[in-house]
Protein backbone atom coordinates (compact mmCIF):
# COMPACT_ATOMS: atom_id res chain seq x y z
CA UNK A 1 0.00 0.00 0.00
CA UNK A 2 2.96 2.41 1.03
CA UNK A 3 4.76 1.61 -2.25
CA UNK A 4 1.01 2.56 -4.28
CA UNK A 5 0.75 5.99 -2.73
CA UNK A 6 4.64 6.20 -3.34
CA UNK A 7 4.28 5.61 -6.62
CA UNK A 8 1.12 8.13 -7.03
CA UNK A 9 3.02 11.05 -5.45
CA UNK A 10 5.95 10.60 -7.34
CA UNK A 11 3.97 10.55 -10.43
CA UNK A 12 1.87 13.38 -9.69
CA UNK A 13 4.83 15.50 -8.97
CA UNK A 14 6.22 14.88 -11.91
CA UNK A 15 3.06 15.67 -14.16
CA UNK A 16 3.38 19.20 -11.71
CA UNK A 17 7.24 19.43 -12.73
CA UNK A 18 6.29 19.22 -16.55
CA UNK A 19 3.11 21.65 -16.25
CA UNK A 20 5.63 24.14 -14.37
CA UNK A 21 8.08 23.60 -17.63
CA UNK A 22 5.37 24.08 -20.15
CA UNK A 23 3.69 26.77 -18.57
CA UNK A 24 7.44 28.81 -18.17
CA UNK A 25 8.90 27.93 -21.13
CA UNK A 26 5.71 28.28 -23.70
CA UNK A 27 3.51 31.12 -22.21
CA UNK A 28 5.89 32.65 -19.87
CA UNK A 29 3.50 32.74 -17.07
CA UNK A 30 5.33 31.10 -14.19
CA UNK A 31 9.43 32.15 -13.81
CA UNK A 32 11.40 31.68 -10.59
CA UNK A 33 14.58 33.34 -8.64
CA UNK A 34 15.77 33.90 -5.22
CA UNK A 35 18.53 33.11 -2.63
CA UNK A 36 20.82 30.26 -1.67
CA UNK A 37 22.88 31.07 1.81
CA UNK A 38 25.06 29.20 3.93
CA UNK A 39 26.10 31.14 7.29
CA UNK A 40 28.53 29.57 10.10
CA UNK A 41 30.33 31.25 12.82
CA UNK A 42 32.16 30.31 15.73
CA UNK A 43 33.13 32.53 18.51
CA UNK A 44 35.40 32.90 21.17
CA UNK A 45 36.24 34.55 24.46
CA UNK A 46 40.00 36.42 24.06
CA UNK A 47 39.26 38.51 27.86
CA UNK A 48 40.27 36.48 30.68
CA UNK A 49 38.04 38.78 33.01
CA UNK A 50 35.08 36.22 31.99
CA UNK A 51 35.13 32.47 33.22
CA UNK A 52 31.20 32.27 33.49
CA UNK A 53 30.08 32.02 29.62
CA UNK A 54 31.12 29.32 27.58
CA UNK A 55 34.60 29.72 25.95
CA UNK A 56 33.06 29.42 22.83
CA UNK A 57 29.99 29.40 20.71
CA UNK A 58 29.30 28.29 17.07
CA UNK A 59 25.89 28.79 15.12
CA UNK A 60 25.00 28.75 11.91
CA UNK A 61 21.93 27.72 9.29
CA UNK A 62 21.51 26.41 5.43
CA UNK A 63 18.57 28.79 3.69
CA UNK A 64 16.74 29.31 0.43
CA UNK A 65 14.42 31.68 -0.31
CA UNK A 66 12.47 30.86 -3.69
CA UNK A 67 10.57 33.22 -5.71
CA UNK A 68 7.73 32.58 -7.48
CA UNK A 69 6.59 35.27 -10.63
CA UNK A 70 3.13 34.46 -12.07
CA UNK A 71 1.50 36.23 -14.39
CA UNK A 72 -1.73 35.11 -14.74
CA UNK A 73 -2.92 37.76 -17.29
CA UNK A 74 -0.49 40.04 -18.89
CA UNK A 75 0.50 43.59 -17.17
CA UNK A 76 -0.34 41.62 -13.84
CA UNK A 77 1.86 39.99 -11.48
CA UNK A 78 1.41 37.68 -8.14
CA UNK A 79 4.66 37.64 -6.43
CA UNK A 80 5.50 35.45 -3.10
CA UNK A 81 8.32 34.45 -1.51
CA UNK A 82 9.15 31.23 0.36
CA UNK A 83 11.73 30.16 2.53
CA UNK A 84 13.65 26.70 3.98
CA UNK A 85 16.19 26.88 6.39
CA UNK A 86 17.59 24.90 8.59
CA UNK A 87 19.75 25.72 11.89
CA UNK A 88 23.06 24.04 11.84
CA UNK A 89 22.86 21.24 14.69
CA UNK A 90 18.98 20.06 12.97
CA UNK A 91 19.16 16.34 11.98
CA UNK A 92 16.08 14.63 9.73
CA UNK A 93 14.48 17.96 9.48
CA UNK A 94 14.59 19.14 13.12
CA UNK A 95 14.61 22.69 13.71
CA UNK A 96 13.82 23.34 10.02
CA UNK A 97 11.44 26.05 9.32
CA UNK A 98 9.16 27.26 6.28
CA UNK A 99 7.76 30.57 5.98
CA UNK A 100 6.48 32.75 3.42
CA UNK A 101 8.64 35.59 3.94
CA UNK A 102 6.57 38.16 0.98
CA UNK A 103 3.28 38.07 -0.71
CA UNK A 104 2.51 40.97 -3.19
CA UNK A 105 -0.17 40.89 -6.10
CA UNK A 106 0.74 44.27 -8.43
CA UNK A 107 0.19 45.39 -12.44
CA UNK A 108 -1.12 48.10 -14.71
CA UNK A 109 -5.23 49.03 -15.18
CA UNK A 110 -5.46 50.44 -18.53
CA UNK A 111 -2.02 51.07 -19.16
CA UNK A 112 -2.55 53.85 -17.24
CA UNK A 113 -2.69 53.05 -13.34
CA UNK A 114 -0.09 51.07 -11.55
CA UNK A 115 -0.96 49.23 -8.58
CA UNK A 116 0.61 47.06 -5.70
CA UNK A 117 -0.93 45.13 -2.73
CA UNK A 118 0.90 43.37 -0.07
CA UNK A 119 4.25 43.71 0.58
CA UNK A 120 5.19 47.30 -0.67
CA UNK A 121 8.38 49.41 0.11
CA UNK A 122 7.69 52.93 0.35
CA UNK A 123 9.80 56.21 0.51
CA UNK A 124 8.84 59.80 0.01
CA UNK A 125 10.82 63.04 0.88
CA UNK A 126 13.61 62.71 4.00
CA UNK A 127 10.37 64.90 6.41
CA UNK A 128 8.05 62.59 5.85
CA UNK A 129 8.97 58.85 4.82
CA UNK A 130 12.19 57.97 5.27
CA UNK A 131 14.78 54.71 6.01
CA UNK A 132 17.79 56.08 6.99
CA UNK A 133 20.78 53.81 7.01
CA UNK A 134 22.37 52.86 10.10
CA UNK A 135 24.85 55.01 12.51
CA UNK A 136 28.03 53.47 11.62
CA UNK A 137 27.29 53.55 7.63
CA UNK A 138 29.80 55.85 5.92
CA UNK A 139 28.63 57.21 2.39
CA UNK A 140 27.57 53.38 1.82
CA UNK A 141 30.82 52.00 2.19
CA UNK A 142 31.57 48.26 1.03
CA UNK A 143 34.11 47.95 4.42
CA UNK A 144 31.90 45.14 5.37
CA UNK A 145 29.59 44.23 2.82
CA UNK A 146 28.98 40.28 3.23
CA UNK A 147 27.81 41.62 6.56
CA UNK A 148 25.72 45.03 4.92
CA UNK A 149 24.22 42.61 2.36
CA UNK A 150 23.03 39.88 4.74
CA UNK A 151 21.58 42.84 7.46
CA UNK A 152 20.04 44.52 4.37
CA UNK A 153 18.28 41.35 3.11
CA UNK A 154 17.06 40.34 5.89
CA UNK A 155 15.78 43.22 7.48
CA UNK A 156 14.27 44.00 3.83
CA UNK A 157 16.23 47.93 4.01
CA UNK A 158 16.43 48.55 -0.22
CA UNK A 159 17.16 51.91 -1.23
CA UNK A 160 16.22 54.07 2.07
CA UNK A 161 12.67 52.23 1.71
CA UNK A 162 10.55 50.85 4.36
CA UNK A 163 8.79 47.61 3.84
CA UNK A 164 5.28 48.42 4.69
CA UNK A 165 2.01 45.85 4.00
CA UNK A 166 -0.64 47.38 2.27
CA UNK A 167 -1.80 49.26 -0.83
CA UNK A 168 0.03 51.58 -3.32
CA UNK A 169 -1.41 53.59 -6.32
CA UNK A 170 0.63 55.66 -8.87
CA UNK A 171 -0.64 57.23 -12.24
CA UNK A 172 0.67 59.93 -13.78
CA UNK A 173 -0.40 62.93 -16.41
CA UNK A 174 0.75 64.76 -19.57
CA UNK A 175 -0.08 68.26 -20.28
CA UNK A 176 0.20 70.43 -23.42
CA UNK A 177 0.12 73.86 -21.35
CA UNK A 178 0.26 75.84 -17.83
CA UNK A 179 1.97 72.21 -15.91
CA UNK A 180 3.88 69.53 -18.67
CA UNK A 181 3.30 66.61 -16.16
CA UNK A 182 1.26 65.48 -12.95
CA UNK A 183 2.90 62.24 -10.94
CA UNK A 184 0.39 61.23 -8.14
CA UNK A 185 1.31 58.41 -6.08
CA UNK A 186 -1.14 57.33 -2.84
CA UNK A 187 -1.19 54.85 -0.30
CA UNK A 188 -2.47 53.13 2.89
CA UNK A 189 -0.74 50.42 5.15
CA UNK A 190 -1.07 49.08 8.70
CA UNK A 191 2.62 48.85 10.41
CA UNK A 192 1.17 47.07 12.61
CA UNK A 193 -2.36 45.01 13.73
CA UNK A 194 -3.88 44.40 16.68
CA UNK A 195 -2.88 42.16 19.28
CA UNK A 196 -3.67 40.68 22.66
CA UNK A 197 -1.04 42.34 25.40
CA UNK A 198 -2.90 40.71 28.46
CA UNK A 199 -4.66 37.47 28.53
CA UNK A 200 -5.72 37.80 32.15
CA UNK A 201 -6.69 41.08 31.92
CA UNK A 202 -7.83 40.77 28.41
CA UNK A 203 -6.24 43.67 26.96
CA UNK A 204 -5.70 44.63 23.26
CA UNK A 205 -3.37 46.67 21.54
CA UNK A 206 -4.68 49.24 18.47
CA UNK A 207 -4.21 49.09 15.28
CA UNK A 208 -1.56 51.16 13.36
CA UNK A 209 -2.54 52.54 9.76
CA UNK A 210 0.35 54.72 8.09
CA UNK A 211 -1.38 56.64 5.12
CA UNK A 212 -0.43 58.95 2.59
CA UNK A 213 0.51 60.15 -0.69
CA UNK A 214 2.85 62.13 -3.13
CA UNK A 215 2.16 64.63 -5.74
CA UNK A 216 4.94 65.86 -8.20
CA UNK A 217 4.78 67.98 -11.07
CA UNK A 218 7.06 69.80 -13.62
CA UNK A 219 5.68 72.93 -14.11
CA UNK A 220 8.11 74.06 -16.84
CA UNK A 221 11.69 72.78 -18.02
CA UNK A 222 13.50 73.70 -15.28
CA UNK A 223 11.17 74.14 -12.41
CA UNK A 224 9.08 71.64 -10.61
CA UNK A 225 7.08 71.33 -7.25
CA UNK A 226 6.07 68.64 -4.80
CA UNK A 227 3.71 67.19 -2.18
CA UNK A 228 3.94 65.07 0.24
CA UNK A 229 1.69 63.77 3.24
CA UNK A 230 1.64 61.06 5.68
CA UNK A 231 -0.52 60.30 8.26
CA UNK A 232 0.25 58.02 11.32
CA UNK A 233 -3.07 57.04 13.08
CA UNK A 234 -3.58 54.42 15.73
CA UNK A 235 -7.57 53.68 15.82
CA UNK A 236 -8.89 53.56 19.51
CA UNK A 237 -11.95 51.13 18.85
CA UNK A 238 -9.46 48.39 17.64
CA UNK A 239 -8.08 48.07 21.48
CA UNK A 240 -8.38 48.54 24.79
CA UNK A 241 -5.60 51.24 25.01
CA UNK A 242 -6.69 54.58 26.73
CA UNK A 243 -4.94 56.60 24.37
CA UNK A 244 -4.20 56.53 20.45
CA UNK A 245 -1.76 58.67 18.88
CA UNK A 246 -2.24 60.79 15.18
CA UNK A 247 0.27 62.39 13.40
CA UNK A 248 -0.10 63.79 10.28
CA UNK A 249 2.68 65.72 8.31
CA UNK A 250 2.84 68.44 5.26
CA UNK A 251 5.50 69.07 2.81
CA UNK A 252 6.00 71.46 0.43
CA UNK A 253 8.85 71.78 -1.65
CA UNK A 254 10.18 73.85 -5.09
CA UNK A 255 12.81 72.67 -7.12
CA UNK A 256 14.94 74.75 -9.79
CA UNK A 257 16.85 72.47 -12.29
CA UNK A 258 19.53 74.80 -14.45
CA UNK A 259 21.91 72.94 -16.92
CA UNK A 260 24.60 74.14 -19.35
CA UNK A 261 27.34 72.18 -21.53
CA UNK A 262 29.18 70.47 -18.66
CA UNK A 263 27.65 71.44 -15.21
CA UNK A 264 24.37 71.42 -13.47
CA UNK A 265 23.09 73.80 -11.06
CA UNK A 266 19.87 72.41 -9.24
CA UNK A 267 18.23 74.31 -5.86
CA UNK A 268 15.38 73.28 -3.17
CA UNK A 269 13.39 74.73 -1.18
CA UNK A 270 11.06 73.32 1.42
CA UNK A 271 8.77 73.68 4.04
CA UNK A 272 6.75 71.32 6.22
CA UNK A 273 4.59 70.92 9.34
CA UNK A 274 3.39 68.58 11.60
CA UNK A 275 0.49 67.99 14.59
CA UNK A 276 0.76 65.32 17.06
CA UNK A 277 -1.64 64.75 19.28
CA UNK A 278 -3.16 61.75 21.79
CA UNK A 279 -6.72 61.11 21.94
CA UNK A 280 -8.17 59.68 25.10
CA UNK A 281 -10.99 57.55 25.93
CA UNK A 282 -12.49 58.84 29.28
CA UNK A 283 -16.20 58.63 28.51
CA UNK A 284 -15.69 61.04 25.87
CA UNK A 285 -12.92 61.73 23.24
CA UNK A 286 -10.42 64.21 24.63
CA UNK A 287 -7.47 65.83 22.98
CA UNK A 288 -3.86 66.40 24.67
CA UNK A 289 -0.45 66.14 24.82
CA UNK A 290 -0.73 68.28 21.21
CA UNK A 291 2.33 69.00 19.91
CA UNK A 292 2.55 71.11 16.44
CA UNK A 293 6.27 71.83 14.86
CA UNK A 294 7.29 72.64 11.34
CA UNK A 295 10.81 72.55 9.14
CA UNK A 296 12.39 74.26 6.87
CA UNK A 297 15.25 73.85 4.09
CA UNK A 298 17.14 75.50 1.82
CA UNK A 299 19.88 73.56 -0.81
CA UNK A 300 21.49 74.01 -3.80
CA UNK A 301 24.30 71.85 -5.49
CA UNK A 302 26.08 72.20 -8.26
CA UNK A 303 27.38 68.94 -10.07
CA UNK A 304 28.89 68.19 -13.28
CA UNK A 305 26.85 65.94 -16.29
CA UNK A 306 29.44 63.42 -16.19
CA UNK A 307 28.99 62.55 -12.75
CA UNK A 308 32.14 62.97 -11.76
CA UNK A 309 31.70 66.16 -9.12
CA UNK A 310 29.26 67.20 -7.08
CA UNK A 311 29.05 69.82 -4.63
CA UNK A 312 25.91 70.66 -2.25
CA UNK A 313 25.76 73.51 0.50
CA UNK A 314 22.39 74.07 2.48
CA UNK A 315 20.56 75.63 5.51
CA UNK A 316 18.32 73.64 7.77
CA UNK A 317 15.75 74.78 10.57
CA UNK A 318 13.89 71.82 12.20
CA UNK A 319 11.44 72.46 14.97
CA UNK A 320 12.10 71.10 18.92
CA UNK A 321 7.98 69.77 18.90
CA UNK A 322 8.77 68.77 14.84
CA UNK A 323 7.52 64.93 14.97
CA UNK A 324 7.34 62.82 11.73
CA UNK A 325 7.52 59.17 13.26
CA UNK A 326 7.79 57.57 9.34
CA UNK A 327 10.69 59.43 8.91
CA UNK A 328 12.28 59.79 12.59
CA UNK A 329 11.71 55.89 13.23
CA UNK A 330 15.70 54.58 13.11
CA UNK A 331 17.14 51.66 12.22
CA UNK A 332 18.26 50.77 15.69
CA UNK A 333 16.70 51.33 19.27
CA UNK A 334 19.57 51.73 21.55
CA UNK A 335 17.35 50.75 24.49
CA UNK A 336 18.59 48.34 26.80
CA UNK A 337 15.62 46.04 26.35
CA UNK A 338 17.49 45.76 22.73
CA UNK A 339 20.11 42.96 23.15
CA UNK A 340 22.45 41.68 21.16
CA UNK A 341 23.02 37.92 19.74
CA UNK A 342 26.58 37.30 20.77
CA UNK A 343 27.31 37.18 24.47
CA UNK A 344 24.80 39.35 25.40
CA UNK A 345 25.80 38.17 29.16
CA UNK A 346 29.68 38.71 29.83
CA UNK A 347 32.29 38.89 32.57
CA UNK A 348 32.23 37.37 36.01
CA UNK A 349 29.52 39.82 37.51
CA UNK A 350 27.17 38.67 34.48
CA UNK A 351 26.19 42.37 33.31
CA UNK A 352 24.67 42.91 29.78
CA UNK A 353 27.30 43.65 27.38
CA UNK A 354 26.63 46.91 25.61
CA UNK A 355 26.18 47.33 21.53
CA UNK A 356 29.46 47.69 19.97
CA UNK A 357 29.98 48.13 16.37
CA UNK A 358 30.91 44.89 15.87
CA UNK A 359 26.59 44.45 16.96
CA UNK A 360 25.72 47.20 14.46
CA UNK A 361 27.39 45.64 11.55
CA UNK A 362 26.70 42.02 11.85
CA UNK A 363 23.69 41.43 14.01
CA UNK A 364 20.93 41.12 12.16
CA UNK A 365 18.36 40.69 15.13
CA UNK A 366 19.32 44.48 16.34
CA UNK A 367 17.56 45.86 13.94
CA UNK A 368 14.25 47.42 13.22
CA UNK A 369 11.29 46.82 10.66
CA UNK A 370 8.54 49.30 12.07
CA UNK A 371 7.74 52.56 12.57
CA UNK A 372 7.75 54.05 15.40
CA UNK A 373 5.06 56.14 17.04
CA UNK A 374 7.58 58.13 19.70
CA UNK A 375 11.42 58.66 19.07
CA UNK A 376 13.31 56.00 20.03
CA UNK A 377 16.59 55.74 22.23
CA UNK A 378 20.12 56.04 20.75
CA UNK A 379 23.82 55.96 21.78
CA UNK A 380 25.67 59.62 21.03
CA UNK A 381 29.07 58.36 20.41
CA UNK A 382 27.47 56.57 16.91
CA UNK A 383 25.15 59.59 16.31
CA UNK A 384 24.75 62.57 17.98
CA UNK A 385 24.31 65.76 15.67
CA UNK A 386 21.90 63.75 13.57
CA UNK A 387 20.36 60.76 15.31
CA UNK A 388 16.96 60.97 13.24
CA UNK A 389 18.83 61.89 9.70
CA UNK A 390 17.92 65.29 8.41
CA UNK A 391 14.65 64.93 10.55
CA UNK A 392 15.99 65.25 13.62
CA UNK A 393 14.30 67.24 15.74
CA UNK A 394 15.68 70.85 17.81
CA UNK A 395 18.22 71.44 15.24
CA UNK A 396 19.19 74.83 13.25
CA UNK A 397 22.55 75.06 11.35
CA UNK A 398 24.50 74.82 7.88
CA UNK A 399 25.92 71.74 5.60
CA UNK A 400 28.32 71.03 2.81
CA UNK A 401 29.27 67.61 0.87
CA UNK A 402 30.80 67.55 -1.92
CA UNK A 403 31.96 64.12 -3.89
CA UNK A 404 35.05 63.93 -6.84
CA UNK A 405 36.19 60.88 -8.94
CA UNK A 406 38.90 61.18 -11.02
CA UNK A 407 38.24 60.77 -14.48
CA UNK A 408 41.16 58.10 -15.14
CA UNK A 409 39.28 56.54 -11.52
CA UNK A 410 42.51 56.64 -10.09
CA UNK A 411 40.56 57.60 -6.53
CA UNK A 412 37.42 59.22 -5.77
CA UNK A 413 36.67 61.51 -2.38
CA UNK A 414 33.05 61.75 -0.80
CA UNK A 415 32.98 64.70 2.08
CA UNK A 416 30.96 66.17 4.49
CA UNK A 417 30.95 68.80 7.30
CA UNK A 418 28.37 70.34 9.14
CA UNK A 419 27.65 72.32 11.78
CA UNK A 420 24.43 72.49 14.13
CA UNK A 421 22.75 73.83 17.31
CA UNK A 422 20.04 73.24 19.57
CA UNK A 423 16.68 75.46 18.80
CA UNK A 424 16.36 75.44 22.58
CA UNK A 425 18.38 73.79 25.20
CA UNK A 426 17.29 70.84 26.77
CA UNK A 427 16.87 71.17 31.12
CA UNK A 428 18.81 74.69 30.57
CA UNK A 429 18.66 77.83 28.78
CA UNK A 430 22.33 76.82 26.60
CA UNK A 431 22.64 75.31 23.89
CA UNK A 432 24.55 72.16 22.30
CA UNK A 433 26.65 72.66 19.62
CA UNK A 434 27.61 69.94 16.89
CA UNK A 435 30.14 70.11 14.81
CA UNK A 436 31.11 67.45 12.23
CA UNK A 437 33.55 66.49 9.49
CA UNK A 438 33.75 63.15 7.53
CA UNK A 439 35.35 61.75 4.23
CA UNK A 440 35.43 58.97 2.10
CA UNK A 441 38.65 58.24 -0.09
CA UNK A 442 38.98 55.47 -2.47
CA UNK A 443 42.22 55.00 -4.37
CA UNK A 444 42.24 52.37 -7.15
CA UNK A 445 45.88 51.32 -7.57
CA UNK A 446 45.43 48.87 -10.10
CA UNK A 447 44.02 51.52 -12.36
CA UNK A 448 47.30 53.76 -11.09
CA UNK A 449 49.82 51.28 -11.74
CA UNK A 450 47.77 49.69 -15.15
CA UNK A 451 47.04 46.36 -13.22
CA UNK A 452 44.71 43.93 -14.79
CA UNK A 453 43.57 42.31 -11.17
CA UNK A 454 41.81 44.72 -8.67
CA UNK A 455 43.79 46.11 -5.91
CA UNK A 456 42.52 49.16 -4.06
CA UNK A 457 42.19 50.54 -0.38
CA UNK A 458 39.49 52.81 1.27
CA UNK A 459 40.63 55.11 4.13
CA UNK A 460 37.25 56.84 5.83
CA UNK A 461 37.35 59.71 9.17
CA UNK A 462 34.69 60.84 10.66
CA UNK A 463 34.85 63.30 13.82
CA UNK A 464 31.79 64.57 15.67
CA UNK A 465 32.19 67.19 18.67
CA UNK A 466 29.37 68.25 20.96
CA UNK A 467 29.94 71.16 23.29
CA UNK A 468 27.55 73.14 25.81
CA UNK A 469 29.06 75.80 27.79
CA UNK A 470 27.99 76.60 31.53
CA UNK A 471 28.70 75.42 34.97
CA UNK A 472 29.97 72.08 36.10
CA UNK A 473 26.43 70.60 35.83
CA UNK A 474 25.58 72.25 32.02
CA UNK A 475 28.87 71.96 30.56
CA UNK A 476 29.21 69.03 28.01
CA UNK A 477 32.15 68.23 25.97
CA UNK A 478 31.74 65.02 23.92
CA UNK A 479 34.54 63.98 20.87
CA UNK A 480 33.87 61.15 18.84
CA UNK A 481 36.46 59.76 16.40
CA UNK A 482 35.68 57.50 13.44
CA UNK A 483 38.48 55.46 11.31
CA UNK A 484 38.13 52.98 8.65
CA UNK A 485 40.41 51.08 6.56
CA UNK A 486 40.08 48.65 4.38
CA UNK A 487 42.33 46.95 1.59
CA UNK A 488 41.60 44.28 -1.01
CA UNK A 489 43.91 43.02 -3.42
CA UNK A 490 42.98 40.31 -6.15
CA UNK A 491 45.63 37.29 -5.52
CA UNK A 492 44.05 35.30 -8.43
CA UNK A 493 41.54 35.14 -11.04
CA UNK A 494 38.22 35.99 -8.81
CA UNK A 495 40.26 35.13 -5.49
CA UNK A 496 40.33 38.71 -3.14
CA UNK A 497 42.26 39.20 0.02
CA UNK A 498 40.75 41.80 2.37
CA UNK A 499 41.68 43.27 5.17
CA UNK A 500 39.82 46.11 7.33
CA UNK A 501 39.28 48.06 10.38
CA UNK A 502 37.36 49.66 12.29
CA UNK A 503 37.71 52.10 15.43
CA UNK A 504 35.26 54.25 17.58
CA UNK A 505 36.93 56.36 20.15
CA UNK A 506 35.02 58.49 22.22
CA UNK A 507 36.01 60.57 25.19
CA UNK A 508 33.75 63.31 27.39
CA UNK A 509 30.15 63.36 28.86
CA UNK A 510 27.03 63.73 27.56
CA UNK A 511 23.18 63.60 28.55
CA UNK A 512 20.31 60.83 27.91
CA UNK A 513 16.92 61.74 27.62
CA UNK A 514 14.06 59.21 29.09
CA UNK A 515 10.98 60.05 27.44
CA UNK A 516 6.97 58.50 28.08
CA UNK A 517 4.62 57.25 26.46
CA UNK A 518 3.89 61.07 25.30
CA UNK A 519 7.61 61.54 23.80
CA UNK A 520 7.82 64.10 26.54
CA UNK A 521 11.27 64.63 28.39
CA UNK A 522 10.67 63.03 31.81
CA UNK A 523 14.58 62.96 33.05
CA UNK A 524 18.14 63.40 32.18
CA UNK A 525 20.63 60.71 33.28
CA UNK A 526 24.43 62.23 32.99
CA UNK A 527 26.80 59.62 31.13
CA UNK A 528 30.79 59.87 30.92
CA UNK A 529 32.80 58.44 28.36
CA UNK A 530 35.90 56.96 27.73
CA UNK A 531 35.63 54.41 25.18
CA UNK A 532 37.41 52.72 22.52
CA UNK A 533 35.63 50.09 20.02
CA UNK A 534 37.43 47.88 17.28
CA UNK A 535 37.07 45.91 14.93
CA UNK A 536 39.35 44.17 12.62
CA UNK A 537 38.78 41.74 9.80
CA UNK A 538 41.10 39.06 7.47
CA UNK A 539 39.20 37.35 4.56
CA UNK A 540 39.85 35.73 1.60
CA UNK A 541 36.83 35.98 -0.86
CA UNK A 542 36.10 33.54 -4.42
CA UNK A 543 33.99 35.79 -6.62
CA UNK A 544 32.03 33.17 -8.83
CA UNK A 545 30.22 36.22 -9.99
CA UNK A 546 29.03 39.26 -9.07
CA UNK A 547 26.10 37.37 -6.78
CA UNK A 548 27.27 34.68 -6.43
CA UNK A 549 30.34 34.39 -3.51
CA UNK A 550 32.38 32.63 -1.12
CA UNK A 551 33.49 34.63 2.16
CA UNK A 552 35.77 33.33 5.13
CA UNK A 553 36.74 35.87 7.66
CA UNK A 554 38.87 36.40 10.72
CA UNK A 555 37.00 38.98 13.23
CA UNK A 556 38.68 40.15 16.02
CA UNK A 557 36.30 42.75 17.83
CA UNK A 558 35.81 44.33 21.90
CA UNK A 559 35.51 47.20 23.68
CA UNK A 560 37.86 49.45 26.03
CA UNK A 561 35.90 51.60 28.49
CA UNK A 562 38.85 52.98 30.43
CA UNK A 563 36.25 53.42 33.60
CA UNK A 564 35.00 52.02 36.30
CA UNK A 565 31.78 49.81 36.44
CA UNK A 566 32.75 48.79 32.92
CA UNK A 567 34.63 45.51 32.26
CA UNK A 568 36.47 45.52 28.65
CA UNK A 569 35.75 42.59 26.26
CA UNK A 570 37.55 40.84 23.53
CA UNK A 571 36.58 38.17 21.31
CA UNK A 572 36.97 36.82 18.07
CA UNK A 573 34.89 35.57 15.47
CA UNK A 574 35.75 32.61 12.31
CA UNK A 575 32.91 33.32 9.47
CA UNK A 576 32.06 31.70 6.57
CA UNK A 577 29.39 32.27 4.05
CA UNK A 578 28.64 30.84 0.55
CA UNK A 579 25.59 33.35 -0.97
CA UNK A 580 23.72 32.40 -4.13
CA UNK A 581 21.45 35.45 -5.83
CA UNK A 582 19.65 33.63 -8.38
Amino acid sequence: MNNYFLKIFLLSFSIFQLALSSISQQNEKIWFDGLGRSYFSRDNILSNEDTISPNSMSSGYNLLDLNVHVNPIPNIEVFGQVRVQNQFGGFFGSGTEIDVRQLTARGTLKNKVRFSVGDIYLKQNKYTLHNYDEDLNLYGSDLYNSYKSIIDYENFYQDNRWRLQGLQVDFSYKFDRFIRTLEVDLFTTRPRGSSQLNSALNTFQSDMLLSGGTIYSQISKSISAELNYTILNELPNSGTQLSSVKNPVYQFGLIHQYSAKKFSINSKIQTGLSEKSWSHKVGYDSISHNRLGMFFEYKSEISKLDSSFNLSMGYRYVDPNFRSSAAQSRRIDMAESNLNSIYTIYSNDAVVRPISIFDIISDQNLFNQNISPILMNFNPIFSNALPYGDATPNRVGLFLNGFYKHKKKYFNINFNTSFFSEVIGQGTSRKRTFLTFSQLTKVNLNELFNQRKEFNFSLGYRNQITNREGDSIERINLNSTHIDFKIEKELLEKVYFNFSTKRIKAIGNEYLVSRDDFDEILTFQQVNYNRIDYLHALGIKYQFKRDVYIDVQYNLWGSEFNIANFNDFDFQRLLFIFSIKL
